[in-house]
Protein backbone atom coordinates (compact mmCIF):
# COMPACT_ATOMS: atom_id res chain seq x y z
CA UNK A 1 0.00 0.00 0.00
CA UNK A 2 1.39 3.79 -0.59
CA UNK A 3 0.51 7.33 -0.97
CA UNK A 4 -2.73 8.90 -0.36
CA UNK A 5 -4.91 9.89 -3.06
CA UNK A 6 -7.68 11.91 -3.59
CA UNK A 7 -10.89 9.74 -5.88
CA UNK A 8 -14.26 10.25 -7.02
CA UNK A 9 -17.45 8.10 -6.20
CA UNK A 10 -20.60 8.92 -7.08
CA UNK A 11 -23.47 8.37 -4.06
CA UNK A 12 -26.81 9.24 -4.23
CA UNK A 13 -25.94 11.27 -7.91
CA UNK A 14 -23.29 13.05 -6.16
CA UNK A 15 -19.31 13.32 -6.04
CA UNK A 16 -17.25 12.33 -3.06
CA UNK A 17 -13.98 12.57 -2.52
CA UNK A 18 -12.46 8.98 -1.16
CA UNK A 19 -9.39 8.48 0.22
CA UNK A 20 -7.35 5.39 -1.43
CA UNK A 21 -3.57 3.97 -1.08
CA UNK A 22 -1.83 2.49 -3.64
CA UNK A 23 0.76 0.08 -3.57
CA UNK A 24 4.17 0.26 -2.96
CA UNK A 25 7.32 -2.12 -2.43
CA UNK A 26 9.11 -0.47 0.38
CA UNK A 27 6.91 0.89 3.20
CA UNK A 28 10.55 3.14 4.13
CA UNK A 29 10.01 5.54 1.52
CA UNK A 30 6.41 6.56 2.76
CA UNK A 31 6.35 9.75 5.37
CA UNK A 32 5.53 9.69 8.61
CA UNK A 33 2.33 10.60 8.96
CA UNK A 34 1.22 7.88 6.53
CA UNK A 35 2.95 5.03 7.97
CA UNK A 36 1.15 5.90 11.24
CA UNK A 37 -2.08 5.50 9.26
CA UNK A 38 -1.08 2.07 7.93
CA UNK A 39 -0.20 1.54 11.71
CA UNK A 40 -3.66 2.54 12.62
CA UNK A 41 -5.02 0.55 10.07
CA UNK A 42 -3.43 -2.78 11.06
CA UNK A 43 -0.09 -2.47 9.20
CA UNK A 44 2.38 -3.21 11.85
CA UNK A 45 5.67 -3.23 9.76
CA UNK A 46 5.06 0.46 9.29
CA UNK A 47 5.14 1.10 13.04
CA UNK A 48 8.65 -0.44 13.03
CA UNK A 49 9.83 1.78 10.68
CA UNK A 50 8.49 4.93 12.63
CA UNK A 51 10.26 3.84 15.57
CA UNK A 52 13.70 2.71 13.76
CA UNK A 53 13.71 6.28 12.15
CA UNK A 54 12.61 8.31 15.32
CA UNK A 55 14.59 6.51 18.15
CA UNK A 56 17.73 8.05 18.33
CA UNK A 57 16.57 11.55 18.34
CA UNK A 58 13.75 10.74 20.85
CA UNK A 59 16.64 9.22 23.05
CA UNK A 60 18.92 12.00 22.84
CA UNK A 61 16.08 14.82 23.17
CA UNK A 62 14.64 12.94 26.74
CA UNK A 63 18.46 12.03 27.62
CA UNK A 64 19.26 16.09 27.60
CA UNK A 65 15.75 16.51 29.65
CA UNK A 66 16.35 13.69 32.22
CA UNK A 67 20.35 13.74 32.23
CA UNK A 68 19.58 10.13 32.83
CA UNK A 69 19.96 7.70 30.24
CA UNK A 70 17.83 4.78 31.96
CA UNK A 71 14.82 7.23 32.88
CA UNK A 72 15.56 8.51 29.69
CA UNK A 73 14.81 4.66 28.38
CA UNK A 74 12.33 4.40 30.17
CA UNK A 75 10.35 7.66 28.87
CA UNK A 76 10.86 6.49 25.46
CA UNK A 77 9.18 3.49 25.74
CA UNK A 78 6.66 4.99 27.70
CA UNK A 79 5.86 6.99 24.96
CA UNK A 80 5.89 4.25 22.26
CA UNK A 81 3.57 2.66 24.43
CA UNK A 82 1.42 5.95 23.77
CA UNK A 83 1.69 5.99 20.24
CA UNK A 84 0.31 2.70 20.07
CA UNK A 85 -2.52 2.92 22.08
CA UNK A 86 -3.55 6.09 20.21
CA UNK A 87 -3.12 4.85 16.90
CA UNK A 88 -6.74 3.98 16.43
CA UNK A 89 -7.48 7.39 17.08
CA UNK A 90 -5.16 9.01 14.80
CA UNK A 91 -5.85 11.52 12.18
CA UNK A 92 -2.65 13.54 10.36
CA UNK A 93 -3.69 16.81 11.74
CA UNK A 94 -0.18 17.77 12.44
CA UNK A 95 3.05 16.54 11.49
CA UNK A 96 3.91 13.36 12.80
CA UNK A 97 7.00 14.45 14.73
CA UNK A 98 4.75 17.33 16.51
CA UNK A 99 2.56 14.16 17.89
CA UNK A 100 5.51 12.21 19.23
CA UNK A 101 7.20 15.01 20.93
CA UNK A 102 4.32 15.98 22.71
CA UNK A 103 3.65 12.89 23.83
CA UNK A 104 7.26 12.20 24.91
CA UNK A 105 7.46 15.49 26.87
CA UNK A 106 4.37 15.33 28.48
CA UNK A 107 5.40 11.89 29.11
CA UNK A 108 8.41 13.03 30.17
CA UNK A 109 7.05 15.55 32.84
CA UNK A 110 4.76 12.51 34.15
CA UNK A 111 8.01 10.25 35.06
CA UNK A 112 10.33 13.17 36.67
CA UNK A 113 7.34 14.10 38.93
CA UNK A 114 6.07 10.49 39.47
CA UNK A 115 9.55 9.95 40.82
CA UNK A 116 10.69 13.18 42.48
CA UNK A 117 13.49 13.14 39.98
CA UNK A 118 15.44 15.86 40.50
CA UNK A 119 16.64 17.06 36.63
CA UNK A 120 20.46 18.42 37.21
CA UNK A 121 23.94 16.85 35.57
CA UNK A 122 27.61 18.29 35.27
CA UNK A 123 27.64 17.68 31.64
CA UNK A 124 25.14 16.90 28.85
CA UNK A 125 25.91 15.05 25.88
CA UNK A 126 25.55 17.17 23.05
CA UNK A 127 27.85 17.25 20.00
CA UNK A 128 28.59 20.51 18.64
CA UNK A 129 26.96 19.23 15.49
CA UNK A 130 23.92 19.10 17.57
CA UNK A 131 24.29 22.82 18.48
CA UNK A 132 23.31 25.87 15.98
CA UNK A 133 26.03 28.05 14.79
CA UNK A 134 23.35 30.59 15.72
CA UNK A 135 24.44 30.19 19.38
CA UNK A 136 27.89 29.20 19.25
CA UNK A 137 28.74 32.77 16.99
CA UNK A 138 27.39 34.51 19.80
CA UNK A 139 30.52 35.46 21.22
CA UNK A 140 32.43 32.63 20.53
CA UNK A 141 35.30 32.65 17.87
CA UNK A 142 33.85 30.95 14.86
CA UNK A 143 37.35 29.43 13.34
CA UNK A 144 40.16 28.35 15.40
CA UNK A 145 43.58 29.02 13.25
CA UNK A 146 46.08 28.28 16.79
CA UNK A 147 46.31 25.85 19.43
CA UNK A 148 45.53 28.81 21.94
CA UNK A 149 42.27 30.10 20.31
CA UNK A 150 40.69 26.32 19.50
CA UNK A 151 41.85 25.43 22.87
CA UNK A 152 39.43 29.23 24.19
CA UNK A 153 36.20 27.77 21.89
CA UNK A 154 36.67 24.07 23.42
CA UNK A 155 36.33 25.42 26.59
CA UNK A 156 33.68 27.17 25.83
CA UNK A 157 31.41 24.91 24.36
CA UNK A 158 32.39 22.18 26.91
CA UNK A 159 30.63 24.83 29.75
CA UNK A 160 27.74 25.30 26.82
CA UNK A 161 27.00 21.88 27.53
CA UNK A 162 27.32 22.23 31.34
CA UNK A 163 25.19 25.40 31.40
CA UNK A 164 22.30 24.03 29.06
CA UNK A 165 21.36 21.25 31.72
CA UNK A 166 20.99 24.16 34.26
CA UNK A 167 18.30 25.95 32.32
CA UNK A 168 14.91 25.94 33.54
CA UNK A 169 13.23 22.87 32.76
CA UNK A 170 11.06 24.73 30.01
CA UNK A 171 13.74 26.82 28.89
CA UNK A 172 15.94 24.07 28.29
CA UNK A 173 12.65 22.27 26.73
CA UNK A 174 12.20 25.25 24.14
CA UNK A 175 15.99 24.80 23.62
CA UNK A 176 16.40 21.53 22.54
CA UNK A 177 13.61 21.50 20.15
CA UNK A 178 14.66 24.34 18.96
CA UNK A 179 18.64 24.00 18.28
CA UNK A 180 19.04 20.20 18.43
CA UNK A 181 15.63 18.43 16.99
CA UNK A 182 15.29 21.89 14.26
CA UNK A 183 11.67 22.05 15.15
CA UNK A 184 10.07 25.30 14.16
CA UNK A 185 8.86 27.63 16.77
CA UNK A 186 5.79 27.09 15.75
CA UNK A 187 6.01 23.19 16.04
CA UNK A 188 7.73 23.79 19.18
CA UNK A 189 4.96 25.52 20.62
CA UNK A 190 2.43 22.92 19.98
CA UNK A 191 4.70 20.65 22.22
CA UNK A 192 4.66 22.72 24.64
CA UNK A 193 1.63 24.13 24.66
CA UNK A 194 2.87 27.84 24.06
CA UNK A 195 2.24 30.40 21.29
CA UNK A 196 5.21 31.12 18.93
CA UNK A 197 5.81 34.24 20.25
CA UNK A 198 5.99 32.44 23.82
CA UNK A 199 8.69 30.05 22.57
CA UNK A 200 10.60 32.94 20.85
CA UNK A 201 10.25 34.60 24.47
CA UNK A 202 11.75 31.52 26.34
CA UNK A 203 14.68 30.95 23.33
CA UNK A 204 15.75 34.92 24.02
CA UNK A 205 16.18 33.89 27.53
CA UNK A 206 18.21 30.90 27.35
CA UNK A 207 20.16 32.54 24.24
CA UNK A 208 21.00 35.61 26.61
CA UNK A 209 21.87 33.18 30.28
CA UNK A 210 24.01 30.98 28.52
CA UNK A 211 26.23 33.81 26.43
CA UNK A 212 26.49 35.17 29.80
CA UNK A 213 27.51 32.32 31.75
CA UNK A 214 29.54 30.68 28.51
CA UNK A 215 31.21 33.61 26.92
CA UNK A 216 31.62 35.77 30.11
Amino acid sequence: MGRILRGKDAVNGETSQIPKLTVVSDLSTLPDEELMMRYRDGDRPAFDILVRRHRNRLINFLFRMTSNRQLAEEVQAETWLKMHRAASRYEPRAKFTTFLFTAAYRQCLTTLDSKAHKVKAATVDVSVQDLSPRLLSAGAPPTAPNPERQAILDEQIRRLHEEVSELPEAHRAAFLLYYVEGLSCMRVGEVLGLTSKEVKGRLAYARRLLRERVVA
